[in-house]
This record gives structure tokens, sequence and C-alpha cells, in this order.
């Protein structure tokens, strides 16, 4: 996820963090100690994949101290950024862990919940309240979290949601008299129009080859439904890829491609991030389809009258994946099995849970909190409804990326690369990820 990897945040929102007032005091079952001193002398460790200078790092760190002035607790951070979970992964085996971390929920569980369970239930703190709340937590969160449950338990708080659409400049498509699209048929004759006009319709950074993946997990998604590229993906016999709806996916995506309707813009196969989106936040292109992150990435370089409008992935006819169904990336806590300070971790994972403290992060990061009655980030009025109306979650990239890292480099990418850059026709497609899925999993076997 670049807008992970990457992040650029607005400065005058940064301030806003210490401008803001701590957590209200009021407590429930998870938080019982959180007004009493209750864990006076006890020090937290908290290893973060932000880096320190990221304004989600100066919440994190703001919060601490007002958490330590109310318990008498202290907390040591160790900002570690994006290879967070490569660099603990040893300290935890080797019971040497930090008493939380945070990341992508999905990286977390691949790394600490596939081979054995190297993670603490959370259900305690789901199950409590927040400060200031009268309801259990899990009332509040965005119900996309539940997509990680396992073996009946919750090993996830989650802090931060992302999904991903196509974004688009309001102004241009009101211009233009265009609407937003709600199936494909449409969206094609939305990029037909934004051609017409001498707009190219879709900006892609093709040297991202995540970004390329975008297309064609979703299209898989929209035409048969969510798990289903997981269900090729490790299926070992390759026979999965027979199934005519993987190709009906490739042939969306492929109409996109220079080698189809050539809807991007010119060059951007070899286009270099950011300049696609960049030029796209300049008004030079029509659309990019991106996570919730982009606004952040790029308000600075757009003109006086853009507004930012956002739309999901449209819905294929006759597919079993519904239009209203949208990706959940979820952005979360978590406790290792042998953490030395479970209770005090726990403590404040539900004190970074209330509402007061989402709203600092959002007005901080300019991204969407996991809790649904949190404030709305700047730019991302029009995700709202869609979140609110969504009929379903599935997993960023169904879940493959983070659980099959392997084939997903090594045979998704190639293939898919070829596929978005019209190289690969949808039959080639299928008959190369095929083959290279049978040889991928024969070759683990030996």
């Amino acid at each position: 996820m670049k807008g992970m990897k990457k992040t650029v945040f607005l400065l005058s929102a940064l301030a806003l963090v210490f401008a803001l007032t701590g957590c209200s005091k009021k407590s429930g079952s998870s938080a019982a100690a959180a007004s009493d001193g209750g864990f006076k002398g006890v020090q937290l460790v908290y290893s973060s994949f932000w880096n320190e200078a990221e304004p989600a790092a100066v919440w994190l760190k703001q919060m601490a101290k007002q958490w330590e002035t109310e318990t008498g607790g202290s907390i040591r951070f160790n900002f570690i950024g994006r290879d967070l979970l490569t660099q603990i992964k040893t300290q935890v085996l080797s019971g040497n862990a930090p008493d939380i971390i945070d990341q992508d929920s999905s990286e977390i569980q691949a790394a600490f919940l596939t081979d054995e369970v190297l993670l603490q239930p959370l259900n305690e703190v789901l199950n409590g309240t927040a400060p200031g709340d009268s309801v259990p937590l899990k009332d509040k969160l965005n119900s996309g979290y539940t997509m990680y449950t396992q073996g009946g338990n919750d090993y996830f708080v989650p802090f931060m949601f992302v999904t991903a659409g196509f974004f688009y400049d309001k102004t241009m498509f009101a211009k233009l008299n265009l609407s937003v699209p709600k199936t494909w048929e449409d969206f094609i004759k939305v990029c037909s129009a934004l051609k017409a006009a001498g707009i190219p319709p879709i900006a892609l950074d093709g040297n991202i080859s995540f970004y390329n993946a975008y297309y064609y997990t979703w299209a898989v998604q929209r035409v048969l439904g969510s798990g289903q590229l997981m269900a090729a993906a490790s299926d070992p016999t390759g026979a999965a890829w027979d199934n005519p709806g993987y190709l009906e996916a490739a042939k969306l995506v492929y109409e996109l491609s220079k080698g189809g309707k050539n809807l991007f813009q010119p060059g951007y196969e070899g286009s270099a991030y950011p300049t696609g989106q960049s030029e796209w936040a300049q008004g030079k292109y029509g659309m990019v389809f991106c996570g919730t992150w982009i606004p952040v990435e790029t308000s600075e370089q757009t003109a006086d009258d853009f507004k930012y409008g956002f739309f999901s992935f449209p819905a294929v006819p006759g597919g079993k994946g519904s239009g209203t169904e949208i990706e959940a990336q979820s952005f979360s806590f978590a406790v290792p099995r042998d953490a030395k300070q479970p209770a005090a971790a726990k403590n404040f994972i539900s004190y970074l849970s209330s509402k007061k403290s989402a709203d600092i992060f959002v007005n901080a990061s300019t991204n969407i909190s996991a809790r649904t009655d949190a404030i709305s980030p700047q730019h991302l009025d029009d995700a709202n409804p869609i979140l609110s109306n969504s009929t379903g979650y599935f997993k960023n990239y169904d879940g493959v990326m983070g659980s099959l890292p392997e084939w997903w480099a090594d045979i998704f990418y190639p293939a898919d690369n070829g596929l978005v850059f019209g190289t690969l026709t949808p039959e080639r497609f299928i008959s190369q990820i095929k083959a290279d899925t049978i040889r991928f999993y024969a070759n683990k076997q030996r």
C-alpha cells in the first residue's frame, strides 16, 4: 500500500493534535484502571509501524502522555516503520515480545496467526467500553474487523479503516455533465466521454504493481464474489482457473488497457509513482483508482475549485459480487502472546479507542477511523454513504497478498502487469497464471 509507505500529511492538521484535549476519564470494564493510577510503575513497550515524524505517531505519543498521567504507567515507543513485522518476528518467537504492536490486520494475521497463535485475544477490550462510552466498543466499530476473527477470538482492535475506489474531480465531472457510474457499462461510457473531451480517463502509475493489481482483484470480486481470488490462488492443481468467471474478469481489465480501449493515460505502463496521481490531481486525467489515503497525498497539488469525489468499483451485470460490497483494509492494535504487561496494554488500547481519541486521530492524519461515530476526514464525504450502505466486506486483494506473499509476487504480479499493460490477452493471462500456479505448488512440495 503506497499510501502507508510514503504518507504525506497536512501540516495544519498536525498542530491540531496538540491543541485538542485528552480523553474523558469515564471508563468501563476494559479501562477500569485508567483513572485511578492502577498501573503505577508499569512500563509498556509499544512497537509501531509508523515512523516517528508521522502525525499518527504524534497522536500516539500525545495519547500516551495523557494515559501516563491518569494511570501512573509509562510507555516506551519504538517507531520502527513499515518493516515492523519483519524486525520483531524474532522477538515474538523468542519470548521477548513488545506489549503492543500495530499494523495492517491482514499482515499481522499472516505473520502471527498462521503457523501458531502468537497473539493474545482482545475479546475483553472489544466487549468492554472505551472511555466515554456506555456500550461495548465492538458496537462502535466498523464491522469489517470481524473478517479477522479466528477460532472464535478477536486478536485485533482496529483504529483506522481504509477502502479503495475511484476518485475524481467533481468540478470536472460537472463541467462535462458526467454522472457517477453504477455499472461497468456506465463506467465505460464515462471513460469514453472523458476521452472524447481530450482527457485521458484513468491515471495509473504502472511501476507500482499493487496499484495495477487493484483492477483484476476487484473485477474478480464483482464477477465471482469475495474469496474467489484466494480460492484460485491457493489451488495447487490450477483447476480453479478454468472457471470462466476468471476469464471474464480478465476481459474487463484488458478492456481498459493499451491492448483494449486504451483508457489509461499515455505511457502509464512506465509511469513512476507519484507522477500519474500528481498529474491527475492537477486536472490532466479524469479518475484514479486508489485507497482512501489519496486525498492526503494530493490535496496540496489540486486547484482551488477541485472537489474530491469518490465511487466504488462498478457492479458487473450478472456478477455474484454485489456492487455494494467493499474492501475493508483494517489497521489495528494487537498484543503479542508473551507480552509482559498485557493488562496495561489492553487498557491503553481501550484508551486509544475512545471517540475523542479517534476524532483527534482523524484530524491529525485525515484518515478514516475504525469508529463509525468518529468525525469524517476532510475530502472523504463521498465515502460515508458507501460505508454506511455497504452490504459486505472483503479483505484488500481478497487476502491473497498477505496470506500468499510468494505466489502474489512471483506468479500474480508478472501475469497481472502484462494484462494491465495490454501485452497479455485475457486468454494468455489465464493460461500463464494457471501453468505458473501449478509449477509454484509443485516446487514447494519438493
